[in-house]
């Protein structure tokens, strides 16, 4: 069985690596743009950060429904699916050009000859709206192409930290799903710290903690510093075992700012099930 999920995760990666990688040729091809290429003040590759997170979702996907946990071979084809994504980009657009007079490049040009001329003749823009042209970059295109790898790297390790932090069973090692999510709003610190100093003091299964979970202030609209507190019950399909994780959210002048240091998970006692009383809030 385990083998088995392990190649369902694998074919899972192989997907996404596939329909990313066509995606971003064909894009290329209809608007001449290479998304992988964006980047902010050119020294962060976000485009290629994204297109390497892409190109391993399926690895990701594939993990969480199969569940297999993160191991380093599973580090290795994500990492590896994100690295090699850039390269196969570079082939598929290769092979994908066609000249003026209607002869395919690939008839004429190496593809490692195609690819030094692509990458010394690759412009830089800069500006609002990225209207000013900096010209070829000549030999400076490498160094921009070692960047993009870096941020395909980067993207699909994000994908596995990711993997490696989602919770799971703690009796099955199986990953836990969500079953059930809820929100809370506080006017004030003071009425959410007595929700949240409070609320585990009191056993899950009594009326007191399902009273503080149902207080919930009437606010029609947030004002500066409203508190928002957002719960998920998630559980094991296999062992019954629940867990409830709480993240919270102040309101600042112009958005919600997350506050890690209140974050918290707890483990629902066995043999409790709080989604019917949940549910019922």
């Amino acid at each position: 069985m385990k083998l088995g999920a392990n190649l369902c995760v694998a074919v899972s990666g192989v997907i996404s690596f596939a329909l990313v990688v066509s995606s971003v040729i064909l894009v290329e091809r209809l608007t001449n743009f290479n998304f992988f290429t964006f980047s902010f003040w050119v020294v962060v590759p976000a485009g290629a950060i994204f297109t390497g997170a892409a190109a391993a979702s399926g690895y990701y996907f594939g993990s969480l429904f199969f569940h297999v946990r993160p191991t380093w071979f599973l580090l290795v084809q994500v990492v590896a699916a994100a690295a090699l994504a850039q390269i196969a980009i570079y082939y598929g657009e290769y092979r994908t050009l066609v000249l003026d007079d209607g002869t395919a490049a690939s008839t004429i040009i190496g593809f490692w000859d195609y690819l030094d001329t692509y990458l010394k003749s690759m412009h830089l823009r800069a500006g609002h709206g990225a209207h000013i042209d900096t010209g070829e970059v000549g030999d400076f295109g490498y160094w921009l192409a070692a960047l993009e790898f870096l941020g395909f790297i980067a993207g699909g390790l994000a994908i596995f930290l990711i993997l490696q932090n989602y919770p799971s069973c703690w009796k099955c090692n199986r990953y836990l799903r969500k079953l059930f999510r809820f929100g809370q709003m506080f006017p004030n610190h003071d009425e959410f710290a007595n929700y949240y100093d409070t609320l585990f003091q009191h056993p899950m299964n009594s009326r007191k903690f399902y009273e503080l979970m149902r207080s919930n202030p009437k606010i029609r609209k947030p004002a500066l510093d409203t508190v928002m507190i957002e719960s998920h019950l998630l559980g094991c399909a296999y062992c019954k075992t629940q867990l409830l994780t709480q993240s919270v959210q102040i309101l600042g002048k112009t958005k919600w700012n997350d506050i890690p240091k209140l974050t918290r998970r707890v483990r629902v006692p066995d043999g409790l099930d709080l989604l019917p009383r949940i549910k019922s809030i």
